[in-house]
């Protein structure tokens, strides 16, 4: 008997395969899309909640004199925000860089001083102030209703370039007509070297685009995608234990969508491996591309010192690590998989 080549598919099915891939790839950039409307993180910064980007510095409030209980002062990853909570005061002003008070938080509003340079510096009014002077008296707009306010301040954002690697920093305030003096320290922590991390990403890497060169690779496929989700939302519900810039309900209402939607689409790739679906070949590149969109800029952890991450900051390297070389590895073999229709064809006869 003479043995005969796999028939080619037929121009029509590799046509539908096609419209599929590009079904899935679009599906998942819109809710991406749909993701970063509804959670607006800056773009330095982690997409998966507010807590801040990886930075060398450790910001942290060692005191507050006098000790005041109706006031609470929180601070971001590295001094990148602060937070000034009013847990009972009458009238809490924040004090500006020129002397001038440009904040208020009073009866559950936070109220804006519309003259103030500092406001308009943080970002906290639109336009030049009306006066320059720390002297000239208030003038007051209700910005919100709440018991907070969150800003950007430059005495305790680290510089652009390291000047010391250790400084004190103050935060001067008004509570009840009373100076109160809020003081920390940020320290300039040493980045580790990220070439080790780089040669381990690089070898899981080429150990996850292998698979696809394997005959049987349904079964390590899925193992891997397993892995992998499992690692990027570890990842991702770390992030949310830290201090939230928005929030930590809003921050968790985040976390919890992005997790909720990794597993979804890492449960249906797996189930689609395991079954040897047809689509199982492009659902791996659906998942690899949507980890890779959704984890971002994460990857700068690697070289970073301060990880947005509770945990131990080695941790959240391999979480990344396992995270990154996943979805690069999916990509690869992926990529190689969609080209073995006549392999493909044989597994749907085992089934």
């Amino acid at each position: 008997m003479s043995s005969r080549p796999w028939p080619r598919p037929h121009p029509s099915v590799e046509v539908r395969r096609v419209a599929h891939a590009l079904r899935l790839i679009v599906v998942t950039a819109a809710l991406i899309g749909l993701f970063a409307l509804i959670n607006p993180v800056p773009a330095a910064a982690h997409i998966i909640g507010t807590g801040g980007s990886p930075t060398d510095y450790r910001t942290v409030v060692t005191a507050i004199r006098p000790a005041t209980p109706t006031v609470a002062v929180t601070v971001g990853l590295g001094g990148q925000w602060v937070r000034v909570t009013n847990q009972g005061a009458a009238t809490i002003d924040i004090v500006g860089y020129r002397g001038e008070p440009f904040l208020r938080l009073s009866r559950n509003e936070v109220q804006v001083n519309e003259l103030s340079s500092t406001a308009a510096q943080t970002g906290q009014t639109r336009g030049a102030p009306a006066s320059e002077s720390p002297a000239a008296q208030p003038k007051w707009m209700q910005l919100r209703e709440a018991d907070s306010a969150t800003w950007t301040d430059a005495r305790l954002d680290a510089p652009a370039e390291p000047v010391a690697a250790s400084r004190s920093w103050q935060l001067p305030l008004i509570v009840d007509r009373e100076q109160v003096t809020v003081i920390g320290t940020r320290d300039l922590i040493p980045p580790p070297s990220p070439w080790a991390w780089v040669g381990a990403l690089l070898l899981l890497t080429a150990a996850v685009a292998a698979i696809g060169w394997m005959p049987n690779w349904h079964r390590p496929m899925a193992a891997v995608v397993a892995a992998g989700i499992l690692a990027f939302v570890l990842h991702v519900l770390g992030t949310g234990f830290g201090p939230q810039q928005g929030g930590q309900v809003f921050a968790w209402i985040g976390v919890g969508a992005v997790s909720a939607f990794s597993l979804l689409i890492g449960g249906v790739t797996i189930i689609s491996t395991l079954r040897r679906s047809e689509a199982a070949a492009v659902r791996v590149i659906t998942t690899g591309t949507l980890v890779l969109l959704l984890a971002a800029t994460d990857i700068t952890v690697l070289w970073y010192s301060v990880a947005p991450f509770p945990g131990p900051a080695v941790l959240d390297r391999v979480l990344i690590v396992v995270t990154y070389a996943t979805a690069l590895g999916l990509l690869v073999a992926g990529a190689h998989l969609t080209r073995r229709t006549p392999a493909n064809q044989g597994a749907r006869g085992v089934e």
